[in-house]
């Protein structure tokens, strides 16, 4: 399979950053040499996270560029933009199919790196952080396949779990893999889950907050894996993944289940991930909420990589006239943010996530991932700031409150109502016998909407639902709108038939 066949990324650019981040990544896995104490092994998984980070993955096209593009968040393109064929949903063209391609090879080039670490990692069987090390590979591996079966694989109310969907990587493998049905990719994804959740039992997480660095004294040997274990896979995130996975397949019941185990724990807990007081929300470091966020991925060059596509509010470009990406705010404002029934002017999402250019008062930039640029990443003062969220307290919430929707619908209101309040939306939504189940939930798919902006997710969603992607003229769903053709090399080195 020549796609996956891999080198994992340099990270030359990235010598400067915290230290946990500073753990030197490996470009070729010499495991006889180097995966033979704890500090290969954390090599692997720091070049996992940065690899992750890069503008080809979540540090811009699976979250406010390509995937936010085909989200239609942004306003109409014009014809030479390079995301004009994407927002389309034209995948055959040269500059999405580079995304396609890069986004299935990267993702894969992870994978690959991660089940070399698996398949030496009881080599430090008797370390004291050997549950640890497994148990985030095992979860981002899980994480990864996620991703890819959201993209790639079928439209499971369409199509069925035994549609094919990916191939699952569980070991390395340099030659042709065998695609697995979505039910198959889905049981897999279950088993990675368990286990590394049943490994991270311990994870320091559970005891301390998700920024603690509990390495105890500078003169002993810096321990990444026990340093902000926010921003590496732990087991708050891996239950999440589970919750996720399971409403993915169709499992409400399971997907509630795994989510109401998370939120009852954290609010059990003081000094521990929660949603945001009416008191924390004005404070600049809560523009994304990074007291909620679950799962998160430390990048220092998330601002420059940001303003690529959401330029700065000072920047006097428009969308006529320059390459950037511009909300299509007043749709967003109207028909969401402040849509009848549910909407308020008041909520803090529309009013720090958008801003107007210098140069007009029409054209509203979206600004969620701003910040000064005199702030530096390794000022630990700002180290929120460079957070990029993967996955988030909110989604637990929602996720929970969608099958009460059906079982419990006075629960599916307050959960609503909850989150609702955590973005400064301070009077409730009633719940009375006119509330159907699908009026529930139309309310909370509006909610993850108002969440999603910017975030890269609300395609999958559109997918997962089957639901028109919304515009002036709504994109009514088709498969081959929701479904990534697998990429030309791909199928020819790794044909099915």
């Amino acid at each position: 399979m020549k796609k996956l066949i891999f080198s994992i990324i340099c990270i030359l650019l990235f010598s400067s950053c915290e230290k946990f981040l500073d753990v030197n990544p490996i470009n070729k896995a010499y495991e006889d040499d180097l995966l033979t104490d704890r500090s290969g092994f954390e090599s692997v998984l720091a070049g996992v996270y940065l690899g992750m980070s890069s503008s080809a993955l979540y540090g811009k096209e699976l979250k406010f560029g390509f995937l936010e593009t085909l989200g239609a968040t942004y306003r109409t393109l014009g014809t030479t933009h390079f995301y004009y064929r994407a927002s389309r949903h034209e995948y055959g063209y040269p500059n999405p199919t580079r995304n396609i391609e890069q986004i299935w090879g990267g993702s894969y080039q992870l994978i690959n790196q991660l089940n070399i670490s698996l398949k030496n990692v009881d080599a430090i069987k008797s370390d004291p952080y050997y549950n640890i090390v497994k148990g985030e590979a095992l979860g981002l591996r899980a994480l990864m396949h996620f991703q890819l079966l959201k993209l790639f694989g079928p439209v499971i109310v369409r199509e069925g779990l035994n549609a094919s969907a990916i191939p699952y990587l569980d070991k390395i493998e340099f030659k042709g893999v065998k695609f697995s049905t979505a039910g198959e990719v889905i049981v897999k994804l279950q088993a990675d889950l368990a286990e590394a959740r049943a490994l991270l039992e311990k994870d320091p997480i559970r005891t301390t907050s998700r920024t603690a660095n509990s390495n105890l004294y500078g003169y002993e040997k810096y321990n990444s894996l026990i340093d902000h274990r926010g921003a590496r896979m732990n087991y708050y995130a891996v239950v999440a993944l589970q919750a996720m996975t399971a409403q993915w397949g169709g499992d409400a019941k399971a997907a509630e289940v795994f989510a109401e185990e998370l939120i009852k724990e954290l609010e059990s807990r003081d000094n521990s991930i929660h949603l945001t007081t009416a008191g924390e929300l004005s404070q600049s470091t809560n523009k994304r909420t990074p007291n909620e966020s679950l799962f998160a991925l430390l990048d220092a060059e998330l601002l420059n990589k940001n303003i690529l596509a959401n330029p700065l509010v000072e920047n006097t470009a428009s969308s006529s006239t320059s390459p950037f990406l511009f909300s299509d705010y007043n749709a967003l404002r109207n028909g969401l943010y402040n849509a009848p029934n549910h909407g308020s002017l008041n909520d803090k999402r529309l009013v720090d996530w958008f801003a107007l250019s210098a140069n007009s008062t029409t054209v509203q930039k979206l600004v969620k991932y701003h910040f000064s640029q005199n702030y530096q990443f390794n000022d630990a003062n700002y180290k929120l700031y460079f957070e990029n969220k993967i996955i988030g307290l909110h989604q637990m919430y929602m996720i929970a409150a969608e099958e009460y929707a059906k079982s419990n619908p006075t629960k599916a209101m307050s959960y609503i109502n909850k989150v609702r309040a955590a973005r400064g939306l301070v009077v409730n939504l009633s719940y009375d016998a006119s509330r159907t189940e699908e009026n529930i939930k139309d309310l909370i798919f509006n909610e993850v909407r108002k969440e999603s902006t910017g975030e890269g997710t609300m395609f999958a969603e559109y997918k997962r639902l089957f639901k028109a992607i919304p515009r002036t003229t709504p994109i009514e769903p088709k498969l081959e709108i929701f479904k990534f053709p697998i990429p030309a090399d791909e199928s020819l080195y790794n044909p099915q038939n």
